[in-house]
This record gives structure tokens, C-alpha cells and sequence, in this order.
């Protein structure tokens, strides 16, 4: 697809304006994290499917605790595992996490992606061998191939966060609603059609990241974060 100059312009614009106030993610800040860390990060992903105040509720929930809550599900059952993954999302207010355990998709998709993580022996040496991964677009692909829950945007958004790919961009319901404002119009199937995902990243990364010299990430995380200002901007 082909962007409009408009849209491009305004987009060009939203970064001169808030690029002092949006951090810009770390390269390889995986590193900085223990293994409690990595795991809530991999959680929170799953817990944003839906509402990305989720995300915020359950981090603050863990806040502190990753690393003992983490050692504490090692070394239960996965049966007792589950259950008290499934405690800590439900506490936490998390879309889509019933009460009947049986009924919920979101508890059985953490619990095998903690499975996964240990049988890499940890977060930090799963992530430590997807940042052995040459290409930024492999390492989503694993990530999105690998991990339950967590799909083509999913995967995106974690290893953004992580440092682990910078040339990207999450197409999440706030950037989604940032792009329709600036002018963009979206396929209606950008979030499953692996293709036409892929087009647009690239030309919004070419034409608006490349010229600002900001990482796709970066231009993300901006739209994220400034979402509510930037709508808010065309009353």
C-alpha cells in the first residue's frame, strides 16, 4: 500500500513533538532483567490480548515480586502452576481470564509458555538465543511460531520492549487508532495478514522513521503512549 505525503507529514510531526517526552526503547534490555523480569514481560503480553490496561494492572500486581513468584511456580505442579497463574491474572482484573479455569484460554497459554521458557532453561537463555537470531524478522517469527497467545503483533510488542528488534512496529488498537487519525487507511485484516502487515511497517518505517532517524520501535512506542493526546487533538 502506499501512504499518502499528508499522512506522512503528520506522522513526521508527532515525532518532532513528543520525542522529548516518549523514552525510546533500550537495545538489548533484556540483559538488565532477571528471569522473573522476562517471564512477567512474556504474562503481560498474554494479559494485554484485549485491553492493553491489563497489561498495567498485572505489572503492578508483580511489581517487586517477579523474581520470588517466579522461582515459587518452578517448583510446583503443573497443575498447581496453573492454578496459581490463573489466581494472579484473575487478581489482577485481566480481560478475558473466566472464573471457571476450565473455560479460560488465557491460563493454559501462560502455562505453556513457562514450560517453554524452562525447557530453554530460563527466560534469560530463551531470550539470550533469540537475540542470537541474525534477522530482526526471524526473531519475530519465532517468537510469534513459539509462544501461545502471543501472535505477528504480540511478538512485535514484546521484543520492542526487550530491545530485541528495533526496526518494527506493534499494530495495536491505540497505534491502529493513531495511524487512522493521521490519515492511513487500514485493511481491515492488517492484524492477520502477515503480508500486508509486513508492507506497511516497511513504508512507515522508510518514509517516517528513516527521515526522523528513529527506530520503528521508537515511533511505537510514541503512538502508544501519546494516544490519548493525540486523538484528543482533533476535538
Amino acid at each position: 500500500m502506499m501512504i499518502r505525503a499528508a499522512a506522512v507529514k503528520k506522522l513526521i510531526a508527532l515525532v518532532d513533538r513528543y520525542k522529548n517526552e516518549v523514552e525510546s526503547p533500550v537495545k538489548d534490555n533484556w540483559k538488565t532483567k532477571d528471569d522473573g523480569q522476562l517471564w512477567a514481560a512474556v504474562l503481560g503480553q498474554i494479559a494485554v490480548v484485549g485491553s492493553a490496561v491489563s497489561g498495567i494492572s498485572l505489572s503492578r500486581q508483580l511489581e517487586g515480586q517477579e523474581q520470588s513468584w517466579y522461582i515459587g511456580l518452578t517448583s510446583m505442579s503443573q497443575k498447581a502452576r496453573q492454578k496459581k497463574i490463573h489466581e494472579c491474572l484473575r487478581k489482577s482484573g485481566v480481560r478475558y481470564v473466566s472464573a471457571d479455569l476450565r473455560r479460560c484460554r488465557k491460563t493454559p497459554a501462560a502455562a505453556l509458555n513457562f514450560e517453554l521458557l524452562q525447557a530453554y532453561g530460563g527466560p534469560r537463555k530463551y531470550f539470550q538465543a533469540v537475540s542470537e537470531i541474525p534477522v530482526e524478522a526471524w526473531r519475530i517469527a519465532v517468537v510469534g511460531d513459539e509462544l501461545s497467545y502471543i501472535k505477528n503483533k504480540g511478538a512485535r510488542d514484546l521484543l520492542i520492549g526487550l530491545g530485541l528488534v528495533q526496526n518494527a512496529i506493534a499494530f495495536d488498537l491505540r497505534v491502529m487508532g493513531v495511524l487512522g487519525f493521521v490519515g492511513i487507511d487500514l485493511p481491515p485484516d492488517i492484524a492477520e495478514n502477515k503480508v500486508k502487515y509486513k508492507s506497511l511497517e516497511s513504508e512507515i518505517i522508510k518514509k517516517v522513521c528513516d527521515p526522523c532517524g528513529i527506530s520503528g520501535g521508537y515511533l511505537d512506542r510514541i503512538m502508544f503512549d501519546k494516544y490519548s493526546e493525540i486523538i484528543a487533538s482533533q476535538n
